[in-house]
């Protein structure tokens, strides 16, 4: 049985006291290891748990920089080949559209889907109508994919006035197909949150001079 160090040090005299409190200080370690074994420290796991920080995002809020280009003239040394990509089942989406646009008003389908007066947007009156027409002028069944390709393609939808419901691209312009060569196709991250419309900032088409030479709604 182990006594306490005081206990054992009760019968030895002062001067010897002294000395065997200086031993057991400068021996304490080796002292107290033939006692009962005394608690280590616990030492501080090195895996801490990961710190879960929210980030809180601005929100995604559509964003219209129009520029307008109805004044441009088709370049003179445009390919003709380049030209019947129009015709072409290979052609790009936003010329496919421009044909189609005009194809629709002589197919007598112009209450379906047409430009706006100003050939700035067009609209889309009768969706429902619209997905049977669909695979006429494209390889399409869907409106979510029609609506996918004008993503994709960077046009915008206005969400007030006169034109609501109607899709733009500064480069899509009614008569001028030469333009929507410009549309390139973006690549379009998906994060899961749809942006928010922006009406502030959404172009006023009828306050601007019309595409095919009109005069504007406020100088008729």
């Amino acid at each position: 049985m182990c006594l306490p160090a005081k206990t054992r040090l009760a019968t030895v005299s002062p001067t010897r006291s002294l000395q065997m409190d200086s031993i057991m200080i400068v021996k304490g370690g080796a002292s107290s290891s033939s006692c009962s074994s005394v608690s280590k420290p616990v030492r501080a796991s090195s895996r801490t748990k990961p710190q879960h920080h929210h980030h809180h995002h601005a929100p995604l809020i559509v964003q219209h920089n129009y520029h307008d280009h109805a004044e441009e003239v088709p370049p003179t040394n445009i390919d003709p080949q380049e030209l019947q990509m129009r015709c072409s089942a290979s052609a790009p989406f936003p010329i496919k559209l421009q044909e189609m646009l005009d194809r629709v008003e002589l197919d007598g389908y112009g209450h379906v889907v047409s430009w706006q007066p100003h050939g700035r947007c067009f609209v889309i009156r009768q969706p429902a109508t619209f997905k049977e027409l669909l695979p006429r002028y494209f390889k399409l069944s869907k409106i979510a994919s029609f609506q996918r390709q004008l993503n994709l393609y960077g046009f915008q939808r206005i969400t007030q006035g006169a034109d609501k419901g109607g899709y733009y691209n500064e480069y899509f312009l009614k008569d001028k197909a030469f333009l929507a060569y410009k549309i390139q196709r973006i690549k379009v991250k998906g994060t899961g949150v749809r942006a928010k419309s922006n009406p502030g900032q959404e172009p006023d088409f009828w306050s601007m001079p019309w595409v095919n030479g009109g005069a504007a709604a406020s100088d008729s």
